[in-house]
């Protein structure tokens, strides 16, 4: 009997062993199961600490240099942005320049040339084409035309500009072209004028030609200077 009861107890005393055993493993084994998602003790939760921090650098680092980046972009203008400046401060230098003296030449910036050290052009200055020009550029533009003030004072300068390239066009070599033209109202008065020049009189010339209509008369003179 007594070494029946003591094999009882021995088979209890296992099967209270083995389940406070199992009882003892189960949270070490819901601790290695917890420890990769939940962070806790051990190296796995020394790891992932790690990580975390190191992903915190990274974004100290990305902030830094994106301040950085910031406060270097507010320090001074770009190469580019001073060559594109400087580009367009030229294209509008050019077309202010071709605005105001192109438009009172009807060419742009005038070519000097080189002196040929000639005494006598080529083709001399002729009178006689040149009043040709003259006529036919007011009686063309002044046909029936009534007097202005506003409208004389403009016209002055359109045909004084237009007479002038006509007779660049004849092609006198190396001459200076001076052209004076002067509109006055019809209303029984009397009008004169004169000019006097120091020039050549073996090469330099003049041109001269006078309308008149019922309302204006037109005087137009050009002066052809030879230049050595």
């Amino acid at each position: 009997m007594a070494q029946n009861l003591m094999q009882k107890l021995s088979l209890t005393a296992t099967k209270d062993g083995g389940q406070g055993g199992g009882e003892g493993r189960r949270p070490s084994i819901m601790k290695t199961l917890t420890v990769p998602g939940g962070g806790g003790g051990g190296e796995g939760g020394k790891g992932s600490g790690r990580r975390k921090s190191s992903v915190g650098l990274a974004g100290q680092r990305k902030a830094s240099t994106s301040s950085g980046g910031a406060q270097g972009g507010q320090a001074g203008p770009s190469l580019i942005g001073l060559l594109a400046s400087k580009r367009l401060a030229k294209k509008f230098a050019s077309r202010f320049h071709s605005r105001r003296f192109g438009r009172l030449s009807g060419q742009g910036i005038p070519i000097q040339k080189e002196p040929s050290y000639r005494m006598q052009p080529h083709n001399k200055f002729q009178a006689e084409k040149v009043e040709v020009v003259i006529r036919t550029q007011l009686e063309d533009k002044l046909g029936k035309f009534r007097y202005s003030p506003k409208i004389c004072a403009n016209m002055t300068k359109i045909l004084a500009d237009d007479i002038k390239a006509k007779v660049k066009a004849l092609n006198f070599d190396r001459y200076k072209l001076v052209c004076h033209v002067v509109i006055g109202q019809k209303k029984d008065q009397a009008v004169m004028t004169c000019s006097r020049c120091a020039w050549d009189d073996k090469l330099d010339n003049y041109a001269s030609y006078t309308f008149q209509n019922a309302h204006i008369f037109c005087t137009a003179s050009v002066f052809g200077i030879y230049t050595e």
